[in-house]
């Protein structure tokens, strides 16, 4: 079964990610600890420590109770945050702007068929024709799928930002214990420069040390 913390723990010297190692795996010592995958794949070795797994909860436990303390800041920045990236008017204007062009593009694909139909045309020139109206409809379509595809992006965003501010409104005042629902719905990722200095990348986007 994947760990929680596989994909999540970043080194802060190579930008590589950590990976888990067990050490004394056939005797009483055994334990997993996480360390940078190129670690030891170049001569210059990253100078970032191997973190335990008690390391890491312990970690996230004091980033928590730090995200509590100052949770009214992050509730007030979040919020205004949503309400400027979630302002999606003028990206919706251009894309209404495109839907028109894309009917006004095809008809004149339709309108080029229906004409070689009824008349003789040099059919080199009508090739060429629709090759041209063709590719502007598909540069066109393109410029909306992107456009959509930005729109969308921003909902995601922000949906992931209004869940973020309910995590935060609803931690408790205080926790000891690492807690993996916790866990799952504020750490995107985090990056570990030295042990006492380890960043964490919330799923809101904003970042907090620990």
């Amino acid at each position: 079964m994947p760990s929680s913390f596989s994909g999540k723990i970043r080194c802060g010297y190579c930008g590589g990610w950590y990976g888990s190692k067990v050490w004394h795996s056939n005797d009483k010592y055994r334990r997993v600890i996480w360390q940078c995958n190129h670690k030891f794949k170049d001569k210059t070795r990253c100078r970032t420590p191997h973190m335990t797994e008690d390391e890491i909860k312990a970690a996230f436990v004091r980033m928590v109770n730090k995200l509590y303390a100052d949770r009214e800041f992050y509730i007030t920045e979040l919020t205004a945050i949503k309400n400027r990236l979630g302002d999606t008017t003028a990206l919706e204007k251009e894309c209404r702007i495109l839907d028109e062009q894309l009917g006004i593009d095809a008809k004149a694909v339709n309108d080029l068929i229906a004409r070689n139909a009824r008349v003789a045309l040099d059919q080199k020139e009508y090739k060429e024709r629709y090759d041209a109206l063709v590719s502007r409809y598909e540069e066109t379509e393109h410029k909306r799928d992107a456009v959509m595809e930005q729109i969308d992006q921003i909902m995601i965003r922000c949906r992931k930002i209004e869940q973020f501010i309910e995590s935060v409104k609803d931690l408790p005042e205080l926790i000891t214990e690492f807690d993996e629902s916790l866990w799952a719905g504020l750490v995107g990722s985090l990056t570990v420069h030295s042990k006492d200095r380890i960043v964490f990348r919330l799923t809101c986007g904003m970042e907090i040390e620990a």
